[in-house]
């Protein structure tokens, strides 16, 4: 089968992982291309065909939708899978110029309600809340998964070390954390991963708050899963989540996770390892982790006796199966 994927470059993140992860899996038994930034390079393995594209281009301009036609014509894929609104109205206004109907598929990776998904021939929500919001006759839900890296365990310092990996925006609560660790008597590092338009607001806070010996702002690393396996807790504070794809991340790889309610956490984690969305109950729920950490230990391990359930190799299965319903 001949896939041909679209991805609007943002920046590294969830939506983009997932593409990815998905190429490089779907490429060991598939023909794949990938119609993208030139950014993408770094992450997807050989067999993945890159071809560079600038979606910020006017997706009504009529010379590159006949661009765009002409790559489509030259791969001849089977499918067209789309991962974000803006290729899925370039690919399909481009099939006026095609004699050949290709089956389009787009995926939902957010929470933002768009009309445009009734275009696709199949649309796909991660979750049951993006599910929800797609406006399409045709949708069925596949949720993340993700490629298993074995970890290699870091060394670390005597102190408690807490854990978050997220973009750097205020949605995904990152001054929430740092607030109730300011709260906490027990002794602490806390590593920050992730970029975004909030970092020099959280470096004043963390400085105002005098918590600089103890809480870094890292950035973006391509061993997060090693880092995660030896920190002692994972923390997810989004505001809300359209999935939380570093919930899988910490399902694989972290000790405990802890997360407030929202995306697949909500669904999947004890209640014991759920906490309100504020600086005094996020600082409460880490004493009693700190206090208590093998009950938390025991908890979670239970979590991630369910990591199969989001394996690449179980996501990849269903996109497969939806790709042949769509081909005749």
């Amino acid at each position: 089968m001949t896939i041909l994927h679209t991805l609007h470059w943002v920046q590294f993140a969830g939506t983009e992982k997932v593409c990815v992860d998905l190429c490089n899996e779907l490429s060991k038994e598939h023909n794949v291309f990938l119609l993208t930034s030139k950014h993408i390079k770094p992450y997807i393995n050989d067999k993945v065909n890159l071809v560079e594209i600038d979606f910020e281009k006017n997706r009504y301009n009529p010379l590159f939708l006949f661009k765009i036609a002409n790559i489509i014509k030259k791969i001849n894929p089977d499918v067209i899978h789309v991962h974000n609104t803006k290729e899925l109205e370039v690919m399909y206004n481009a099939r006026i110029f095609l004699k050949k109907k290709i089956p389009i598929i787009a995926t939902k990776h957010t929470l933002t309600p768009k009309k445009k998904f009734a275009l696709a021939d199949l649309a796909v929500g991660i979750l049951e809340e993006t599910h929800s919001i797609i406006n399409s006759n045709n949708s069925i839900i596949i949720k993340n998964g993700m490629a298993y890296k074995e970890p290699k365990i870091l060394p670390k310092e005597e102190k408690f070390h807490i854990i978050s990996a997220a973009r750097l925006t205020p949605a995904k609560g990152m001054q929430t954390i740092i607030k109730a660790l300011s709260l906490v008597k027990f002794d602490y590092e806390f590593s920050i991963f992730g970029q975004g338009e909030q970092k020099e607001e959280l470096q004043n806070m963390i400085k105002e708050l005098g918590l600089e010996n103890n809480i870094t702002i890292v950035g973006f690393v391509d061993n997060l899963n090693d880092y995660l396996a030896s920190a002692d807790v994972q923390i997810i504070a989004s505001i809300f989540e359209p999935f939380g794809l570093t919930a899988i991340d910490g399902i694989y790889y972290s000790n405990v996770l802890i997360s407030t309610n929202t995306g697949i956490c909500a669904d999947i984690l004890d209640k014991n390892l759920i906490f309100e969305n504020t600086p005094e109950a996020l600082a409460e729920k880490l004493t009693e982790i700190y206090n208590n950490y093998n009950f938390y230990l025991e908890k979670f391990e239970k979590i991630k006796e369910r990591k199969e359930d989001f394996s690449i190799e179980k996501m990849v299965e269903q996109y497969v199966q939806a790709y042949k319903s769509l081909i005749k």
